[in-house]
């Protein structure tokens, strides 16, 4: 359970979350002869206890949570695991989910589960059933997580439809850039036709300065298009203080339609993109 709640803990950090879980939940059995309502009962184990259920009261009802996901919805298909039917990790694939399950036995210890996929259909002859596999995102310890951390930051990110949003998920969604503190005000009051433009250029940033060597001649590999400096006749006022000096901020990127941009510049000795601007074309 401990392991089990520290993955929950990095998902939330990663991205918000909610938990379903069949009930009654207190009668799952953690080992053999001790159940989940003795461990929740140990003092020792009084805060973790309290963030399983803040996570398990967030959300609907595990039964709600699979029809939200069309996992039952139908009834000519069925996904098994082992030879045994699986509505959490059937309703994790059906929505193009992450599967969580307690690391009880060595086949939950895994970032990918095989799942047998039993389907029926009209074939000439009347119903036939067609039988195939298919795999699904699944977690049970942190390590897990590491295969899936693209994906989970991504469709976080997805999600995301304010600019106060971004700033306050900067720190997960962006690790690689950097913000001057004045940029806050920038997202926070960031004309709303340049929302997608800004949420689509920072990822691009982000990902060119993952994979950017700053001892490369070559300078980073862009995954933005038409990212370039400024003149030098407009450099003057492209100017900011950081870190207690006046810094250029000369290259940049436009948000839609050249309407807005995003001025920025190279930080070599911290392998990162510090940001200055989002907004309106200075």
């Amino acid at each position: 359970m401990r392991a089990f709640v520290g993955v929950l803990r990095q998902l939330q950090r990663l991205r918000g979350i909610s938990l379903a879980t069949q009930n009654p939940f207190d009668e799952t059995e953690l080992a053999r002869g001790y159940y989940y309502a003795q461990w929740r009962n140990d003092a020792r184990n009084k805060e973790e206890a309290l963030y399983f259920q803040r996570m398990r009261d967030r959300c609907v009802s595990f039964t709600a949570a699979l029809h939200a996901a069309a996992a039952l919805e139908r009834d000519d298909i069925w996904h098994r695991f082992k030879g045994v039917d699986v509505h959490g990790l059937r309703a994790a694939l059906m929505a193009d989910g992450l599967a969580l399950s307690l690391p009880l036995a060595p086949d939950w210890d895994a970032a990918w589960l095989d799942l047998d996929i039993e389907e029926l259909s009209e074939g000439p002859g009347g119903i036939v059933a067609d039988e195939y596999t298919d795999q699904v995102r699944h977690t049970s310890r942190k390590a897990h997580l590491a295969e899936h951390e693209e994906w989970i930051l991504r469709e976080g990110l997805d999600r995301v439809s304010s600019g106060a949003e971004l700033w306050a998920g900067r720190a997960d969604f962006f690790p690689n850039l950097q913000f001057l503190d004045r940029v806050k005000d920038d997202l926070e009051n960031l004309d709303p036709r340049w929302f997608k433009g800004a949420r689509q250029l920072l990822r691009q940033l982000e990902a060119t300065a993952a994979q950017w060597d700053p001892a490369s001649l070559t300078g980073p590999h862009w995954e933005a298009p038409n990212i370039r400096g400024e003149h030098e006749n407009a450099r003057k006022d492209r100017m900011w203080e950081d870190d207690g000096k006046e810094k250029c901020f000369h290259l940049h990127g436009n948000l839609n339609r050249g309407a807005g941009r995003i001025y920025f510049r190279l930080v070599h000795d911290e392998k990162a993109i510090r940001i200055a601007h989002i907004g309106r074309h200075l």
